[in-house]
């Protein structure tokens, strides 16, 4: 079948949609009373939110000018969500609100050390045991490393070499985070590039003939896989390494054929704008999303209201889903007001 970039576009939006919604999924489900689901889930989330932003990688800028953008997408967001959250952390201590907002970090100093090395969770480092991880946040540092090291690959001319410099790097990755983590979600980074990879060269596809059978080989690798482990990126940890790769590239593959059939398909037109409208303006959905769910005990809230079960587990979902495309929207039309008086 022939794509034109419009299609692949809007196929690459409606998957930001999704994984929004697949992220909040696997951030408030409990992955010991509900492994299988979990696992599942992990196989799709992580590949697609790397797969996306390679794909958005634009490689007929120069290498300066990616790094600038990368710098805007992933990393001023990355710093300002993590200073805000260690702000409010000394707040809420200083003002003991606890039972309100959550206060992630023991103390300022300790909430600056993981944001400047970038762990996820309590780790051992080249400086030692961190017992204290930024969160979520991570993901924003290991987005704009992968989105980098995506860059120089892209500069390689020819594609076998970069795809072994790719797998080179990936198995350098999933060796490292066996002993130790390095700064800046490195290692996440690392095992990410094939989905990155993947992500840039669909971009350039012209045809693209996979179908249902892709669907079906997803679902089967997928739930054969998910039975026994799921897809760990905050700290790097792909189990079977090559076979766990795979096990993602054919998740993902799987997904992007679902999310293309959404931008073929005129009876379910709504539904695929749904999904684009909140995949929308993508690195600023995930950076609010992370503070909201690194800073609201939602679970809390819910729980004087309703005991747990699947009833509040769905109603917290939402208001996660809900909260954070309202803020997020907030945000644009502040940004759009200033950047309009500033034009005037």
């Amino acid at each position: 079948m022939v794509m034109n970039s419009k299609d692949k576009d809007r196929t690459v939006q409606i998957l930001a949609g999704l994984v929004i919604i697949m992220l909040i999924f696997i951030s408030i489900i409990n992955p010991q009373d509900h492994s299988i689901l979990y696992n599942f889930f992990t196989w799709l989330t992580w590949p697609t939110i790397f797969f996306i932003a390679g794909y958005y990688i634009n490689i007929n800028l120069k290498i300066g000018q990616s790094i600038v953008l990368a710098i805007k997408r992933y990393l001023i967001p990355y710093l300002v969500v993590g200073l805000l959250m260690i702000v409010i952390n000394k707040v809420v201590q200083l003002l003991q609100l606890n039972t309100w907002i959550n206060a992630p970090f023991p103390a300022m100093r300790t909430g600056l050390k993981a944001l400047l090395y970038g762990n996820g969770t309590p780790v051992t480092t080249i400086f030692g045991f961190f017992d204290t991880g930024i969160g979520l946040l991570w993901l924003l540092m290991a987005l704009f490393v992968g989105t980098i090291l995506t860059v120089l690959i892209a500069k390689v001319k020819k594609v076998p070499l970069a795809i072994l410099i790719v797998i080179l790097l990936a198995g350098v990755g999933f060796y490292l985070a066996t002993f130790i983590q390095i700064p800046w979600s490195l290692e996440p980074a690392f095992i990410a590039l094939p989905f990155m990879l993947f992500g840039l060269y669909y971009h350039r596809l012209v045809n693209w003939s996979a179908g249902t059978a892709t669907i079906l080989a997803a679902l089967l690798v997928n739930l054969t896989m998910s039975a026994s482990t799921g897809l760990t990126m905050e700290v790097a940890y792909t189990p079977f390494w090559i076979l766990g790769t795979l096990t993602a590239l054919i998740s993902l593959a799987g997904l992007v054929v679902i999310a293309n059939k959404l931008v073929n398909s005129t009876l379910l037109a709504k539904l695929a704008n749904l999904f684009i409208n909140i995949g929308s303006y993508f690195s600023l959905s995930l950076a609010v999303f992370i503070f909201i769910k690194t800073m609201i005990p939602m679970n809390n809230y819910i729980g004087r209201i309703l005991p747990a079960g699947m009833i509040s587990f769905i109603i917290i979902w939402l208001l996660m889903l809900i909260i954070s495309f309202v803020i997020k929207l907030g945000i644009v039309k502040t940004v759009n007001v200033v950047c309009d008086q500033k034009g005037d």
